[in-house]
């Protein structure tokens, strides 16, 4: 999801938008419990049939993301970022606070983000601040 505004232009044959987005990182327990974090890297996302769709740079390495937090209103697992970057982007990650993870369970989103919205914006806007802020 950005998380401000986007610079938008059209590259000819489509709209695109460029700005900070907050992708959310699922890591799995052996007792099938997760915990959620969050990580912001400038996206552009383009339309791709129905979906919106741009690649993040995580420390040399590109990531596909689509619509809110990078999987359409789900969470990234851990497990498919490219071995080699998995732990250093989990430690720059940040845990989301359990109220915000809450509203996120319970949010109600479907293949988008659900009502924790604005929540999830204000708070990654708050933790990521843009350097200079």
């Amino acid at each position: 999801m950005y998380i401000e505004k986007t610079r938008t232009w059209n590259d000819g044959e489509q709209h695109v938008g460029r700005a900070r987005f907050l992708i959310l990182l699922s890591k799995w327990d052996e007792k099938h419990n997760y915990e959620l974090r969050g990580l912001v890297r400038k996206v552009a996302l383009r339309p791709c049939g129905n979906w919106m769709m741009g690649t993040a740079r995580i420390y040399g390495h590109s990531l596909t993301v689509s619509g809110d937090y990078g999987a359409d209103g789900l969470c990234k697992d851990l497990e498919r970022l490219p071995e080699e970057i998995r732990e250093r982007a989990w430690d720059e990650a940040v845990p989301l606070p359990p109220g915000l993870r809450n509203a996120w369970d319970k949010g109600g989103g479907w293949n988008c983000a659900g009502s924790e919205r604005v929540l999830m914006r204000e708070w990654a806007r708050q933790t990521f601040k843009k350097k200079g802020d």
